[in-house]
């Protein structure tokens, strides 16, 4: 018992920023009514790495509201390891800065540490404001769903840093962020909950912890293309470190299309021609369609736009999982998965009796194509 309250002696709030400052100012607004509400020990450490204007403004910000400032011109790993080394008390809780607190998010943190082998509390997460077209698109994507683990499930493996706590001596036995991951902002939250859990720790979850977090921030369509490109290209690196997760996986749609551009070319080059670019453009233009249609199919037309675009989305963080994997001399994404668990595969059952049945429909009109060209 000695030790457990030890344990909870304090929490320390751990924010990395990067410009942004309209979403910081928001957040801060909500701390600011939490901690006069919390009747623990707390404080507030910003480990920001914003441009030279928005950084003094943060800065300012901080003065105000009685935060830490600490200028780090690192990546987000490098920030949050920072922020767990000056922290002073023995729980250290992540928030994402373009997220606000709810009110009992500290306290319910604070006292969700009742046994020793709990390493982290993870939070849940919800999304406000405006849903634009992309949105729409987005929450038909499996992208959302590791925000919502702590109303889903008892214990997670990993969760999103918009709003998870850990004991900081787990921390230091894990050995704090992965650093060496070659993109920002991407992976470093499954690695370390992964990592937590393999020496035996346990991250349970507590749906009354709630952070709110905009859904303006996923709204730009080229920058929402960008982070999923890149949330593939770090499966690779996921996988590659925690080999134990790997299965096979179904066909994906990028790897069949990138296996017809390849037969395409030597088609080409032995002399043939381009045969297959005609089947490659069926393959590209009836799958998503067929697909979105499934999916849709007792709905409207915009849910289908909405289908077919997620569609594409997904398709982009297979390409991105497939092109590291490549550039770094491996063909393991084209076949292979990271699954978490038994509920993961069931979960997304439905989705892939759907691709199988489009990839089925889309090869019977190719078929039909090549049988009517032969015929002709």
């Amino acid at each position: 018992m000695e030790e457990q309250n030890k344990i909870l002696a304090g929490v320390s709030i751990v924010i990395p920023t990067r410009n942004r400052v309209e979403y910081v100012q928001c957040l801060f607004n909500s701390l600011h009514s939490e901690l006069r509400t919390f009747d623990g020990l707390a404080e507030v450490i910003i480990i920001d790495n914003s441009d030279p204007e928005d950084s003094g403004l943060i800065a300012d910000l901080c003065e105000k509201y009685g935060y830490k400032f600490r200028f780090l011109g690192g990546s987000i790993s490098e920030s949050r390891n920072y922020g767990m080394e000056i922290a002073k008390y023995p729980i250290i809780l992540f928030i994402d800065s373009d997220c606000e607190v709810t009110p009992g998010i500290i306290q319910e943190h604070f006292q969700s540490y009742t046994e020793e082998d709990i390493g982290g509390i993870l939070g849940l997460t919800n999304f406000t404001g405006k849903k634009n077209w992309i949105w729409r698109a987005i929450e038909k994507t499996p992208f959302l769903i590791a925000f919502s683990f702590a109303k889903r499930m008892e214990y997670a493996l990993w969760g999103p840093c918009t709003n998870v706590s850990f004991r900081k001596d787990v921390l230091n036995k894990a050995g704090g962020f992965r650093t060496e991951f070659p993109f920002d902002y991407s992976g470093e939250d499954v690695d370390i909950g992964l990592r937590i859990n393999e020496l035996g720790y346990k991250i349970k979850c507590n749906p009354n912890a709630v952070v709110n977090h905009t859904r303006e921030a996923w709204s730009n369509l080229w920058h929402f293309c960008k982070k999923i490109f890149r949330w593939g290209r770090t499966d690779f690196h996921i996988l590659k470190n925690h080999p134990q997760l790997s299965d096979i996986d179904f066909p994906k749609f990028s790897t069949v299309l990138l296996f017809l551009f390849i037969l395409s070319t030597i088609f080409n080059i032995i002399g043939y021609g381009w045969k297959m670019v005609e089947p490659l453009m069926i393959w590209l233009l009836c799958t998503p369609i067929i697909e979105s249609f499934l999916r849709s199919r007792k709905t409207t037309l915009t849910d289908f736009f909405s289908y077919y675009l997620s569609f594409w989305f997904i398709s982009i963080f297979e390409l991105g999982a497939i092109f590291e994997s490549l550039r770094s001399g491996s063909p393991s994404m084209l076949y292979k998965k990271i699954v978490y668990g038994k509920g993961q595969l069931i979960f997304e059952w439905n989705n892939r009796v759907i691709q199988s049945w489009s990839c089925l429909f889309s090869l019977m009109i190719i078929f039909l194509f090549v049988l009517f060209l032969g015929g002709g």
